[in-house]
């Protein structure tokens, strides 16, 4: 009978234990008997890094726990809400680039850039590598494409509103129109190290158009001041200019050049390119001809005199040709002065 007593009392104290051994699983406890779940969760009822307690620990911090876990959720829950609405405007902003409508697509890069921001953001805030890489493939990548595929072009696009800004402000912009190279320069780089999808032509065309009128405006002022410098009567003066003015035709032929259909070019060409043209070979045999008397001067200071006739022959050859070619083209007759400060220092050199 005791024998039987005593077996009982053990199979009792066995099922009192079943309940501690099969909700064990490995892990230390914390000062309060209790702490996060890394290995296993499911398997023994918990979510992954749940917080939870073990032999008689209290849970007097219950409320801290349930925080806790709400806060990754509420994390999780703000990334994927926050993803959804950035993939609205991705839709809307991939339909602006497949418009060719570079201002529709600078109108809506704002915003799209910025959610993607904020997005990636909270990205960073959920709980779990693998869940974080997973929301990234869904919202982050295919937004980032999008907006790489056009931020080149929405860069060129807000710099020549400025370039143009700047022309009517009267500044000169050569350092813009430079920076604006470098960005269709890098823009071909990008794209094609990228393998990015190509973007409808228009838009291209578009900005190479634009390129075009705001360079001619640019060239326009400098004409105007150009005229100025030659009104103003100092040969010194016109022949100072003469060469950076020459250059700004020359930058202007090469954006109409890229401008898509012949008509158009030949519209800005007549509008832009022929009116400075007009102004540059007004005076380009007199700047010849003072470079060339210059020369002449610096020959004879320097010693060097076997060259002087030569040039002097050359200087014959082209007055004459200024007088053939000024009652040929009919141009504006040059201010007096010019011719007076020719003769001047010709006579100085011949003498």
């Amino acid at each position: 009978m005791r024998k039987l007593l005593f077996s009982s009392f053990a199979l009792f104290l066995l099922l009192l234990l079943v309940p501690s051994i099969t909700s064990a699983h490995s892990g230390g406890t914390d000062a309060n008997g209790g702490h996060h779940c890394w290995t296993n969760c499911g398997y023994y009822g918990y979510e992954y890094g749940e917080y939870h307690y073990h032999n008689g620990g209290y849970d007097d911090s219950y409320d801290y726990v349930d925080y806790e876990k709400q806060l990754r959720q509420q994390y999780l829950a703000d990334a994927v809400g926050e993803g959804n609405y950035l993939l609205t405007l991705l839709n809307n902003f991939n339909a602006a680039i497949s418009s060719g409508d570079i201002k529709k697509i600078d109108g809506l890069y704002d915003e799209f850039s910025s959610q993607l921001s904020y997005v990636e953001s909270l990205i960073g805030y959920v709980y779990g590598s693998d869940q974080r890489a997973q929301l990234n493939d869904k919202y982050i990548k295919p937004a980032k494409v999008a907006k790489e595929r056009v931020i080149y072009e929405v860069s060129q696009l807000r710099l020549l509103s400025d370039i143009n800004y700047y022309i009517n402000e009267d500044y000169w912009v050569d350092d813009e129109f430079a920076m604006l190279e470098r960005l269709v320069k890098r823009a071909e780089q990008i794209k094609k190290a990228g393998g990015y999808k190509a973007i409808p032509a228009k838009v291209n065309q578009y900005l190479r158009l634009q390129d075009a009128i705001i360079q001619g405006n640019y060239l326009n002022s400098r004409t105007s001041y150009f005229k100025e410098v030659i009104n103003s009567g100092y040969i010194s003066d016109v022949h100072y200019e003469y060469d950076d003015f020459t250059k700004q035709i020359q930058r202007t032929q090469a954006k109409i050049g890229k401008v898509y259909g012949s008509e158009t070019r030949n519209k800005l060409d007549r509008t832009y390119v022929k009116p400075a043209i007009i102004e540059k070979e007004r005076v380009i045999y007199e700047v010849s001809q003072y470079r060339l008397l210059q020369q002449i001067e610096d020959l004879y200071y320097s010693g060097d005199s076997s060259a002087i006739s030569s040039l002097l022959s050359k200087l014959d050859r082209l007055q004459k040709r200024a007088i053939e070619i000024k009652a040929a083209g009919g141009y504006q007759a040059l201010p007096t002065n010019i011719d007076d400060e020719l003769q001047q220092m010709e006579s100085w050199v011949r003498s």
